[in-house]
């Protein structure tokens, strides 16, 4: 798929890997729809594109949940009187608490739920968009982390990205929709985020533009 002209929602836009593949895209002269629930963050994504492209929207997510990204849907359809040919679905990692904390269990429980519901919830009604629309269109799963500490979320987002990527692409492969991941190593390795990013957004891309590339993880 060939990525101007395209329609391509960043989801968690205000994150820092949400924030660099919206300014990349943009650059690239796709249609970029922006959303986050944080309207903070999403504003400083919108204004970093909107100067690089001047086809670029956003939308302030309520909250995370089904009811609210099926909303988003329906505004953007409102808005722009088309719908998302590339989905890139963004998860920042957080923090695994403390073991022997009294309260990890709950922290544990809520940030895991959080970051699966989310993800899910996007490639659901994207897919069924795409389904509706007949659209030969393209899923991308990307991990993105604010910090080195939060890298000890990996594992857990590792698994649900490569999960989700694998048995989302086995189910849409019928409907001619892609899917595809990109689980970034960074600071791990002793690498920064402005190192990892190229390799982010080069890996991203070519997982748009490969028609035959699908239900994979790429490392970045």
């Amino acid at each position: 798929m060939k990525v101007d002209n395209a329609v391509v929602l960043v989801t968690s836009a205000g994150s820092r890997v949400g924030s660099t593949l919206a300014a990349r895209f943009s650059s690239l002269g796709a249609l970029v729809i922006l959303c986050d629930s944080d309207k903070r963050l999403l504003d400083e994504t919108y204004h970093r594109c909107s100067a690089i492209n001047n086809n670029v929207y956003q939308f302030t997510l309520h909250d995370d949940s089904l009811a609210s990204i099926r909303q988003l849907f329906v505004s953007i359809e409102q808005s722009l009187n088309r719908s998302p040919d590339i989905l890139i679905n963004t998860l920042t990692t957080k923090a695994i608490p403390n073991i022997f904390d009294q309260s990890a269990y709950d922290t544990f429980t809520l940030n895991l739920t959080s970051m699966a519901s989310t993800m899910f919830g996007f490639g659901q009604v994207t897919a069924e968009r795409m389904r509706q629309e007949n659209k030969h269109g393209v899923i991308v799963n990307v991990i993105g982390y604010t910090n080195y500490e939060d890298m000890a979320g990996f594992d857990n987002a590792s698994s649900f990205v490569s999960g989700f990527t694998q048995s989302w692409a086995k189910e849409l492969n019928p409907f001619n929709i892609r899917v595809g991941g990109v689980i970034p190593c960074g600071e791990a390795n002793g690498q920064n985020w402005v190192e990892v990013q190229d390799e982010v957004i080069r890996n991203t891309e070519y997982i748009i533009s490969n028609d035959y590339f699908s239900g994979r993880v790429m490392a970045a």
